[in-house]
């Protein structure tokens, strides 16, 4: 069963930050809080708060007044900082993840894990593991090849569902949100 997730939900589970960078990123000289609630949609507390995390992060600087600059432009990715400015790694397992799923035809568990590990991500095989089963559960995944655990064989998985850039996110009530739709998926979910 899938639901549409209302816009309330929606908001509450995704973070408006991306808006607000890429409206930095259009004007990235001499914008104001003002300036990026208009631009982005975000309401000003987000804009207020996401301006405090890229501060210290050396990402802008104040020019005076509510003014701000751009500095260091990251690209097209959101920085992802905390209050004091440093990278934040939260979630960064399940967007490699997910990437992974995107990129490869086929994979089992644990070639995701592999091409999921970074320097800084380090991504397990049971997590990569119980990520796959949960997609697999809501109509993301197709088994391919089934596992075989007396020949130490995993299952192999196809991305039948790539909804898109954004990882669907397991969430503790054993369902799946899916930030690209906002829609949820519950297990046995084949649409």
């Amino acid at each position: 069963m899938t639901v549409k997730a209302g816009r309330r939900a929606a908001t509450a589970t995704t973070p408006q930050r991306q808006e607000v960078w890429e409206a930095i990123r259009k004007q990235p000289e001499r914008f104001t809080v003002d300036d990026l609630v208009a631009r982005s949609g975000a309401n000003r507390k987000t804009v207020q708060d996401y301006l405090r995390c890229l501060l210290p992060g050396g990402v802008i600087q104040a020019e005076g007044g509510d003014n701000y600059s751009l500095i260091d432009d990251r690209g097209y990715h959101a920085p992802r900082l905390n209050r004091a400015g440093q990278p934040v790694s939260q979630g960064a397992g399940v967007e490699n993840m997910w990437r992974s799923m995107r990129g490869l035809t086929e994979f089992s568990p644990r070639d995701i894990s592999a091409h999921s590990t970074t320097p800084d991500v380090r991504v397990s095989e049971p997590t990569a593991k119980a990520y796959c089963f949960m997609l697999l559960k809501t109509g993301y995944l197709r088994v391919i090849k089934k596992a075989e655990p007396m020949a130490g064989r995993q299952a192999i998985y196809r991305l039948v569902r790539n909804s898109g850039p954004k990882p669907p996110q397991i969430q503790r009530i054993k369902q799946v949100f899916d930030p690209n739709t906002g829609a949820v998926h519950v297990p046995g979910d084949q649409s």
